[in-house]
């Protein structure tokens, strides 16, 4: 973004969402205040501009996972890469978004009663999630490590505690399906996250913030139910075990 430091605060939120969360952190008011420029608004917050140009750039040119080739990972690192990636990105969204939409709420549900509706299936949604999350972190991937690792995995894919193992991985591919319901309806009712004309950025950030969720989860959930928990299923069927 070129002289970004000669754009006022709304422009630049305008053309990147993720900026907001950036200038949120520097306590800088994206919204209200937005017609200020970045540099106007250091000098007001006695912010040094070089920071926080530097924390923008980082913010909006971060890499892609397109070109991942996910298949060929070992599934160690899959679930690493899943938990530090995708769930910490949840994790951090979760506060933020519900923070959001219950300001939006409160200035425009009266006109726009979809609002209050999306904003009570996201908090509904991600109360599951996060005991959904814990479940993962504290008994599916710490096995899947185990299994990845050590060289009597053949008896633990036969010890009983893995059938227990495994039904827990079908409970949380049927979760997902739930999960993906509940977005797809968030989708419908924002009409796929588009603001109204008159949206403010707060408005506009808390979709653009939804959105970013609704990507994250869907790519999270498919490197899950497509990959990392196929090919740990199939492990007790892998004759080449030792």
């Amino acid at each position: 973004m070129n002289n970004i430091n000669q754009l006022t605060i709304s422009e630049i939120v305008s053309n990147d969402y993720r900026a907001a969360l950036v200038f949120r952190t520097f306590g800088i008011d994206f919204c209200c205040k937005g017609n200020q420029t970045v540099l106007e608004a250091c000098t007001k917050k006695k912010v040094d501009p070089i920071q926080l140009l530097e924390k923008l750039l980082e913010s909006m040119t971060s890499t892609s996972e397109e070109n991942f080739d996910f298949k060929s990972w070992l599934l160690t690192l899959l679930a690493d890469y899943i938990e530090t990636k995708h769930h910490a990105l949840i994790r951090d969204r979760i506060p933020l978004i519900r923070e959001f939409l219950k300001r939006v709420v409160k200035v425009h549900s009266a006109h726009e009663p979809n609002l209050k509706k999306i904003k009570d299936l996201f908090e509904d949604s991600t109360e599951d999630l996060q005991r959904h999350l814990e479940q993962e972190e504290l008994i599916i991937f710490p096995f899947i490590r185990k299994i990845s690792s050590d060289p009597e995995r053949k008896n633990l894919l036969f010890s009983p505690s893995y059938k227990k193992i495994r039904e827990l991985i079908y409970q949380l591919m049927a979760e997902h399906e739930e999960e993906g319901a509940c977005l797809e309806e968030i989708r419908r009712l924002s009409d796929d996250y588009t603001p109204p004309a008159y949206a403010c950025n707060t408005y506009k950030v808390a979709f653009a913030l939804l959105q970013e969720f609704d990507m994250s989860m869907q790519k999270h959930m498919h490197l899950e139910r497509n990959i990392l928990f196929p090919e740990a299923l199939a492990l007790e069927f892998d004759s080449n075990l030792n």
